[in-house]
Protein backbone atom coordinates (compact mmCIF):
# COMPACT_ATOMS: atom_id res chain seq x y z
CA UNK A 1 0.00 0.00 0.00
CA UNK A 2 0.94 3.26 -0.72
CA UNK A 3 1.84 5.60 1.44
CA UNK A 4 -0.14 9.30 0.96
CA UNK A 5 0.90 12.73 1.06
CA UNK A 6 -1.14 15.74 0.19
CA UNK A 7 0.16 19.17 -1.00
CA UNK A 8 -2.53 22.24 -0.65
CA UNK A 9 -1.16 24.67 -3.04
CA UNK A 10 -2.43 28.36 -1.58
CA UNK A 11 -1.24 31.16 0.76
CA UNK A 12 -4.34 30.99 3.31
CA UNK A 13 -2.81 28.82 6.38
CA UNK A 14 -6.34 27.77 7.82
CA UNK A 15 -7.78 27.00 4.71
CA UNK A 16 -4.63 24.87 3.79
CA UNK A 17 -4.64 23.23 6.69
CA UNK A 18 -8.31 22.45 6.74
CA UNK A 19 -7.91 20.70 3.29
CA UNK A 20 -4.70 18.98 3.84
CA UNK A 21 -6.44 17.30 7.57
CA UNK A 22 -9.70 16.74 6.31
CA UNK A 23 -8.33 14.70 2.97
CA UNK A 24 -6.07 12.66 5.18
CA UNK A 25 -8.89 11.98 7.54
CA UNK A 26 -6.85 11.68 10.62
CA UNK A 27 -7.65 9.86 13.89
CA UNK A 28 -6.67 10.75 17.24
CA UNK A 29 -7.45 8.41 19.96
CA UNK A 30 -4.70 9.99 22.28
CA UNK A 31 -5.42 11.95 24.95
CA UNK A 32 -3.61 14.63 24.14
CA UNK A 33 -2.21 16.46 21.32
CA UNK A 34 1.61 17.82 21.27
CA UNK A 35 2.65 19.89 18.51
CA UNK A 36 6.20 20.79 18.00
CA UNK A 37 7.12 23.81 15.91
CA UNK A 38 10.14 24.38 14.15
CA UNK A 39 11.62 26.98 16.89
CA UNK A 40 15.23 26.85 16.64
CA UNK A 41 15.85 30.07 17.59
CA UNK A 42 13.68 33.65 17.77
CA UNK A 43 13.47 34.49 14.16
CA UNK A 44 10.51 35.03 12.16
CA UNK A 45 8.69 32.56 9.51
CA UNK A 46 10.11 31.21 7.67
CA UNK A 47 13.36 30.70 9.00
CA UNK A 48 10.71 29.10 11.97
CA UNK A 49 7.39 27.73 11.86
CA UNK A 50 4.79 30.43 11.74
CA UNK A 51 2.21 30.24 14.44
CA UNK A 52 0.09 31.53 11.77
CA UNK A 53 0.36 28.16 10.90
CA UNK A 54 0.09 26.31 14.37
CA UNK A 55 -2.82 28.66 15.22
CA UNK A 56 -4.71 26.80 12.04
CA UNK A 57 -3.79 23.72 13.31
CA UNK A 58 -5.22 24.44 17.15
CA UNK A 59 -8.30 25.65 15.29
CA UNK A 60 -8.56 21.90 13.76
CA UNK A 61 -7.77 20.21 16.74
CA UNK A 62 -10.19 21.60 18.93
CA UNK A 63 -13.00 19.70 17.50
CA UNK A 64 -11.51 16.33 18.75
CA UNK A 65 -11.60 18.04 22.29
CA UNK A 66 -7.90 16.84 23.57
CA UNK A 67 -5.67 18.76 25.38
CA UNK A 68 -3.09 20.76 22.92
CA UNK A 69 -0.36 21.58 23.62
CA UNK A 70 2.75 23.41 22.05
CA UNK A 71 6.38 22.02 22.96
CA UNK A 72 9.78 22.51 21.72
CA UNK A 73 13.18 22.43 23.10
CA UNK A 74 14.83 25.51 21.09
CA UNK A 75 19.13 25.42 19.90
CA UNK A 76 20.11 28.83 19.63
CA UNK A 77 18.04 30.54 22.21
CA UNK A 78 15.71 29.81 25.13
CA UNK A 79 13.01 28.04 24.22
CA UNK A 80 11.00 31.07 26.30
CA UNK A 81 12.51 33.88 24.12
CA UNK A 82 11.47 31.98 21.15
CA UNK A 83 7.59 31.33 22.34
CA UNK A 84 7.52 35.39 23.31
CA UNK A 85 9.03 36.46 20.36
CA UNK A 86 7.50 34.52 17.85
CA UNK A 87 3.97 35.26 19.41
CA UNK A 88 2.90 31.70 20.86
CA UNK A 89 2.57 33.12 24.16
CA UNK A 90 0.10 35.25 22.81
CA UNK A 91 -1.49 31.83 21.15
CA UNK A 92 -1.53 30.32 24.03
CA UNK A 93 -3.41 32.76 25.90
CA UNK A 94 -5.51 33.21 22.93
CA UNK A 95 -6.54 29.72 23.35
CA UNK A 96 -5.73 28.44 26.88
CA UNK A 97 -3.10 26.16 25.90
CA UNK A 98 -0.06 24.69 27.81
CA UNK A 99 3.73 25.74 26.93
CA UNK A 100 6.48 23.32 27.03
CA UNK A 101 10.20 23.73 26.79
CA UNK A 102 11.00 20.29 26.09
CA UNK A 103 14.85 21.83 27.07
CA UNK A 104 14.03 21.22 30.32
CA UNK A 105 11.06 18.55 30.51
CA UNK A 106 11.26 15.55 33.33
CA UNK A 107 12.48 12.25 30.90
CA UNK A 108 12.72 8.68 30.90
CA UNK A 109 15.20 6.89 29.63
CA UNK A 110 14.65 4.54 26.80
CA UNK A 111 17.23 1.93 25.22
CA UNK A 112 17.07 0.57 21.59
CA UNK A 113 19.85 -2.04 20.26
CA UNK A 114 18.50 -1.37 16.71
CA UNK A 115 19.61 2.19 17.33
CA UNK A 116 22.31 3.63 14.49
CA UNK A 117 23.93 5.71 16.78
CA UNK A 118 21.65 6.83 20.21
CA UNK A 119 21.38 3.11 22.11
CA UNK A 120 20.18 5.53 25.05
CA UNK A 121 17.81 8.58 24.95
CA UNK A 122 15.76 10.92 27.08
CA UNK A 123 12.58 11.01 26.23
CA UNK A 124 10.92 13.88 27.06
CA UNK A 125 7.76 12.92 29.53
CA UNK A 126 5.51 15.62 27.81
CA UNK A 127 5.48 13.52 24.33
CA UNK A 128 5.06 10.09 26.23
CA UNK A 129 1.37 8.39 25.17
CA UNK A 130 0.77 11.37 22.95
CA UNK A 131 -0.41 12.29 19.76
CA UNK A 132 2.64 13.90 18.06
CA UNK A 133 2.28 16.67 15.05
CA UNK A 134 5.40 17.56 13.59
CA UNK A 135 4.78 21.08 12.42
CA UNK A 136 7.76 22.30 10.04
CA UNK A 137 9.24 24.21 7.43
CA UNK A 138 10.07 23.69 4.06
CA UNK A 139 14.19 24.47 4.23
CA UNK A 140 17.26 23.78 3.16
CA UNK A 141 19.99 22.94 5.13
CA UNK A 142 24.12 23.17 5.15
CA UNK A 143 24.65 19.65 6.58
CA UNK A 144 21.75 17.51 5.36
CA UNK A 145 20.44 19.42 2.23
CA UNK A 146 17.22 19.94 3.75
CA UNK A 147 15.25 19.95 6.89
CA UNK A 148 11.82 19.45 7.21
CA UNK A 149 9.32 17.21 9.45
CA UNK A 150 11.69 14.46 10.69
CA UNK A 151 15.07 16.94 11.13
CA UNK A 152 12.56 19.17 13.74
CA UNK A 153 12.39 16.63 15.88
CA UNK A 154 15.64 17.11 16.92
CA UNK A 155 14.53 20.40 18.93
CA UNK A 156 12.01 17.61 20.77
CA UNK A 157 14.82 16.36 23.18
CA UNK A 158 15.98 17.04 25.96
CA UNK A 159 18.48 19.91 26.40
CA UNK A 160 21.88 20.30 28.38
CA UNK A 161 22.81 22.45 31.63
CA UNK A 162 25.72 23.72 29.22
CA UNK A 163 25.09 26.10 26.51
CA UNK A 164 21.75 26.93 25.17
CA UNK A 165 20.11 23.21 24.45
CA UNK A 166 23.31 22.30 23.04
CA UNK A 167 21.88 20.17 20.19
CA UNK A 168 24.99 20.11 18.33
CA UNK A 169 25.88 16.96 20.59
CA UNK A 170 23.66 15.21 17.71
CA UNK A 171 26.05 16.70 14.63
CA UNK A 172 28.50 13.85 15.46
CA UNK A 173 26.25 11.54 13.45
CA UNK A 174 24.03 14.00 11.90
CA UNK A 175 22.06 11.54 9.43
CA UNK A 176 22.12 8.83 12.35
CA UNK A 177 20.62 11.14 15.27
CA UNK A 178 18.31 12.39 12.79
CA UNK A 179 16.46 8.97 12.60
CA UNK A 180 17.06 7.52 16.04
CA UNK A 181 15.41 10.24 17.58
CA UNK A 182 12.28 9.24 15.26
CA UNK A 183 12.47 6.10 16.15
CA UNK A 184 12.26 6.90 19.51
CA UNK A 185 9.55 9.38 19.28
CA UNK A 186 7.88 8.44 16.51
CA UNK A 187 5.28 11.46 15.61
CA UNK A 188 1.75 10.55 14.08
CA UNK A 189 1.93 13.95 11.65
CA UNK A 190 4.03 15.97 9.20
CA UNK A 191 2.48 19.00 8.47
CA UNK A 192 5.45 21.12 6.33
CA UNK A 193 4.12 24.64 5.71
CA UNK A 194 5.48 25.53 2.58
CA UNK A 195 3.61 29.13 1.53
CA UNK A 196 7.56 30.41 1.88
CA UNK A 197 10.34 28.28 1.89
CA UNK A 198 13.54 29.36 3.40
CA UNK A 199 16.47 28.43 0.77
CA UNK A 200 20.46 28.46 1.40
CA UNK A 201 20.87 28.36 5.18
CA UNK A 202 18.79 26.84 7.54
CA UNK A 203 18.75 29.85 10.23
CA UNK A 204 19.58 32.76 7.69
CA UNK A 205 18.63 31.70 4.36
CA UNK A 206 16.58 34.04 1.65
CA UNK A 207 12.78 33.59 1.57
CA UNK A 208 11.56 31.94 -1.70
CA UNK A 209 7.18 32.09 -2.35
CA UNK A 210 6.26 28.43 -2.94
CA UNK A 211 2.83 28.53 -2.17
CA UNK A 212 2.40 24.87 -0.64
CA UNK A 213 1.83 22.99 2.50
CA UNK A 214 2.64 19.32 2.75
CA UNK A 215 0.87 16.76 5.12
CA UNK A 216 1.25 13.14 5.84
CA UNK A 217 1.04 10.36 8.36
CA UNK A 218 4.24 8.93 7.00
CA UNK A 219 7.29 11.62 7.71
CA UNK A 220 9.73 10.14 5.27
CA UNK A 221 7.28 10.25 2.65
CA UNK A 222 6.55 14.01 3.35
CA UNK A 223 10.21 14.77 3.44
CA UNK A 224 10.73 13.10 0.34
CA UNK A 225 8.16 14.97 -1.53
CA UNK A 226 9.49 18.27 0.59
CA UNK A 227 12.87 17.60 -1.21
CA UNK A 228 11.66 17.14 -4.52
CA UNK A 229 9.61 20.62 -4.17
CA UNK A 230 13.15 22.15 -3.22
CA UNK A 231 15.04 20.77 -6.28
CA UNK A 232 16.24 17.99 -4.42
CA UNK A 233 16.44 14.48 -5.76
CA UNK A 234 14.98 12.34 -2.61
CA UNK A 235 17.92 9.36 -2.98
CA UNK A 236 20.25 11.61 -2.29
CA UNK A 237 19.50 12.95 1.04
CA UNK A 238 21.34 10.40 3.13
CA UNK A 239 18.80 11.06 6.11
CA UNK A 240 16.11 9.87 4.29
CA UNK A 241 17.58 6.74 2.77
CA UNK A 242 18.36 5.86 6.59
CA UNK A 243 14.97 6.45 7.68
CA UNK A 244 13.26 4.29 5.19
CA UNK A 245 16.37 1.34 5.44
CA UNK A 246 15.16 1.39 9.54
CA UNK A 247 11.54 1.17 8.52
CA UNK A 248 10.13 4.98 9.22
CA UNK A 249 8.71 5.24 6.24
CA UNK A 250 8.85 5.64 2.37
CA UNK A 251 11.66 7.69 0.64
CA UNK A 252 10.91 5.86 -3.42
CA UNK A 253 8.36 8.64 -5.07
CA UNK A 254 7.34 5.38 -7.00
CA UNK A 255 5.24 4.20 -3.73
CA UNK A 256 4.01 7.18 -2.25
CA UNK A 257 0.76 8.75 -3.68
CA UNK A 258 0.46 12.39 -3.69
CA UNK A 259 -2.66 14.18 -4.13
CA UNK A 260 -2.51 18.28 -5.15
CA UNK A 261 -5.57 19.78 -3.56
CA UNK A 262 -6.20 23.73 -4.34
Amino acid sequence: MKSKVVIVRGNNAYSMVQKGLDELNIDIREDRVVVKPNLIINEPYPTTTSPETVEALVKYLRKFGKEIIIAEGSGWCETWEAFRDLGYIDLAKKYGLKLVDLNRDRYEVRKRLDALTLKKFELPITLKNSYLISAAVLKTHSLTGVTLSLKNMMGATIGEEIEVAKKRRFHRRLDESIVDINLYLKPNLAVIDGRKACIGGELGGIAKEMGVMIFSNDLVAADTVGAKLLGFDPMNIRYLKLAQAKGLGTADLEKIDVIELR
